[in-house]
């Protein structure tokens, strides 16, 4: 019903603003003395910076492993999904891993992957494991499908998803937090606009293959308010937050462009999510919140257009 889209969505935002600032506020005030020993004297490593918001995200992309392995058994696949979510949450904090070693010299380079980012490594060795984990099931009977859906499930949302952890990175400071919010509130804009444009005007389908409920005046409403919650917020940081976050990272102008683009890339991603669902035979990914589904159905625009909006951010404007 619509009013417990509401309530809960306005739950959500509520929650995940909470979480945001809480990691900010770690953030700054998150210099930790440490005793390097051997390494000599004693230097201050971050070691809060971003670490609240990526325990939490990783923990939210943990379960949604766990549900995606659920809707893979309803449509008669048996992916394994314990190792699906573990290598999923490593790929998670491999950003943050990254960022740390970055940001000090208290945390020495893991030498372990020979110079090959970790991530790239940790997906490798998700692979091979994959093979092993089918494998060891001594039996051949659809090895193929099982073995591709659990490298989808890593590679969709561990991997993807992994990219609201680089953007936290991108600032080390309460400002990378802003950024994450920032970038979900973008894309959430476009989710809402999409919506309630869609329940009031919409007539003209956009995939019905797909997904009957969307239509093309439902577009334009995500494009509408995913540009101005994106030029809003963007104003709001540089006339009223940068005293505390440091200047904007980007112009209104670019603004317009990133709205637009994550828009475009979050219809796509919840179209890409409805298609899986619909060969599984499902409607929802799960009942998680009430009127929203489950947590594939919160977190398919996000995790879609996360490496798009990391690139954006990386490449569009300077990085306070």
């Amino acid at each position: 019903m619509l009013w417990q889209r509401i309530t809960f969505g306005a739950l959500m935002i509520a929650l995940a603003v909470g979480i945001v600032w809480v990691d900010g506020w770690l953030s700054t005030c998150g210099l930790t003395p440490i005793d390097e020993g051997t390494l000599g004297g004693t230097t201050k490593t971050r070691l809060m910076c971003g670490l609240a918001l990526t325990l939490v995200l990783a923990l939210l992309i943990m379960l949604a492993v766990f549900e995606m392995g659920r809707l893979s058994r309803q449509g008669g696949h048996t992916p394994a999904t314990n190792w699906a979510a573990f290598v999923s949450v490593l790929l998670m904090l491999a950003p943050w891993v990254e960022s740390q070693q970055q940001l000090s010299a208290a945390i020495p380079a893991i030498r372990l992957t020979g110079g090959v980012p970790l991530s790239l490594f940790l997906l490798a060795c998700g692979v091979l494991g994959t093979f092993l984990c089918i494998l060891a099931r001594k039996t051949t009977e659809r090895a193929f499908s099982n073995l591709a859906v659990t490298c989808l499930m890593m590679l969709y949302l561990g991997l993807l998803g992994s990219f609201a952890i680089r953007i936290r990175c991108l600032n080390p400071g309460p400002g990378g937090a802003a950024l994450v919010i920032f970038f979900i509130m973008t894309v959430k804009a476009g989710d809402i606009g999409a919506y309630f444009t869609g329940k009031v005007c919409g007539k003209n389908k956009l995939a019905p293959w797909v997904s009957p409920g969307k239509t093309l005046e439902g577009a334009v409403g995500a494009l509408v308010l995913a540009t101005v919650a994106a030029c809003a917020g963007i104003w709001l940081w540089e006339h009223k937050l940068a005293t505390s976050l440091g200047p904007p990272p980007l112009s209104l102008a670019q603004a317009l462009t990133f709205g637009l683009v994550m828009a475009v890339c979050g219809h796509l991603g919840d179209l890409v999510e409805s298609l899986m669902k619909r060969d599984l035979g499902s409607k929802d990914s799960g009942q998680v919140v009430p009127a929203f589904g489950g947590l594939l159905d919160i977190l398919d625009s996000p995790v879609f257009t996360a490496p798009i909006a990391w690139w954006l951010l990386t490449f569009l404007g300077p990085i306070g």
